[in-house]
């Protein structure tokens, strides 16, 4: 029977689209796009959001982020640097008073004299 032949009678249309191979063929593949759709909709992306870069702008991030470490690399050993020199002058200024603390109750003996006396 051809397809028109199946147009005109509603019972008959009916039962060949429910009936049709090709029709629920087409209708589970669509139903299945429409699945891995909302799938990749509500889970989160597995693919690295680096891979959506050209090599060209991978490079230029690459060299960016390398002259960042190395300005960050400088600065800390100046800050490594200066701490140790701060460190230093403790030990000077410790050794200085250590050197200077038995005088401390003498000074202190005269202050007493010269504002009790």
């Amino acid at each position: 029977m051809h397809y028109s032949s199946y147009v005109r009678n509603e019972e008959a249309i009916t039962l060949f689209r429910a009936n049709s191979t090709y029709l629920t063929k087409k209708k589970q593949h669509c139903s299945r796009q429409r699945k891995t759709v909302e799938t990749r909709s509500s889970q989160p992306s597995s693919r690295d959001p680096l891979l959506n870069y050209k090599k060209p702008q991978l490079v230029k991030r690459l060299r960016e982020a390398q002259q960042r470490v190395q300005d960050l690399k400088r600065q800390l050993a100046n800050l490594a640097d200066a701490c140790l020199q701060q460190d230093a002058r403790v030990v000077e200024l410790e050794a200085k008073l250590a050197e200077l603390e038995p005088y401390r109750s003498f000074v202190e003996q005269v202050s007493q004299q010269e504002h009790g006396g």
